[in-house]
């Protein structure tokens, strides 16, 4: 039976906290913000054709700012009175921050030109801190982080900090941007690239974090983005609680402004 609403196409922003979920993507076992989405979405519009598309893939414990997906649905419903009703029907853990008309041809994912996620780095413990940073305990040496991010910056091959299953396609990445940002015991790393692969961005930190720490020299980083079989990365990888997805970009000159 088809439906008799049309099919209409939203953009959403959302932003959650990434702890008690298992990523973005829906699963069968599990809880993920993709399916706690689709759960309100149908609480409003009711049991009809709906599908909803994520500008990309967060892990296990990784949080969003500003994270862009696409609600396509069959619905009547006017834009106010369905973006305040899916405001409401959202679990506490994930909060609506707008929801637009979006062309048709729009995808949260396709469309998306480019990605920044940060990452906070604590150097001293933090009573609120562990649900969203990492605390390290060691000084850390951020000059030498400063050379090691630049040498991560441009087209590589990220394979050594792939998953193994990512690597029957193409681990070339285009890394726009890799900048340490110094706000005294608050240390937030952002990446900004075309896309990412399955914990590239959390080996990324980690790599950076023994570089700041004087274990890994920047030479050393260089290398591993030559050898595409060492282990290294995997063996540092950074805990997802600090880990937020910041922005997503369909606009080549707001890229540029965020960039400059």
């Amino acid at each position: 039976m088809r439906d008799k609403n049309p099919m209409r196409r939203y953009r959403l922003i959302l932003e959650y906290d990434g702890t008690n979920f298992r990523g973005w993507q829906k699963q069968a076992d599990a809880r993920s913000v993709q399916g706690d989405v689709l759960k309100a979405a149908a609480r409003v519009f009711g049991e009809v054709t709906m599908d909803l598309q994520g500008c990309g893939r967060t892990d296990g414990g990784v949080h969003a700012l500003e994270y862009v997906a696409h609600l396509e649905v069959a619905s009547r419903t006017p834009l106010g009175e369905a973006a305040r009703r899916l405001a409401d029907e959202m679990p506490k853990d994930i909060a609506l921050l707008a929801m637009e008309a979006a062309d048709p041809r729009f995808h949260a994912r396709h469309s998306c030109l480019a990605r920044s996620y940060v990452y906070q780095l604590r150097t001293r413990k933090s009573a609120f801190g562990k649900r969203y940073s990492w605390w390290i305990r060691e000084p850390l040496y951020l000059d030498a982080m400063r050379r090691a991010a630049a040498v991560m910056e441009g087209m590589h091959d990220f394979a050594a900090f792939a998953e193994k299953q990512e690597l029957k396609k193409s681990t070339l990445v285009d890394v726009r941007q890799v900048r340490l940002l110094d706000d005294g015991d608050l240390i937030r790393l952002r990446v900004v690239g075309s896309h990412f692969l399955w914990h590239m961005v959390r080996r990324m930190v980690g790599v950076l974090v023994e570089v700041g720490c004087h274990r890994l020299s920047v030479a050393e980083v260089g290398e591993l983005l030559r050898d595409g079989s060492s282990e290294i990365p995997a063996g540092h990888t950074a805990p997802a609680a600090g880990l937020f997805f910041e922005k997503a970009f369909y606009d080549e000159e707001e890229l540029a402004l965020f960039l400059a």
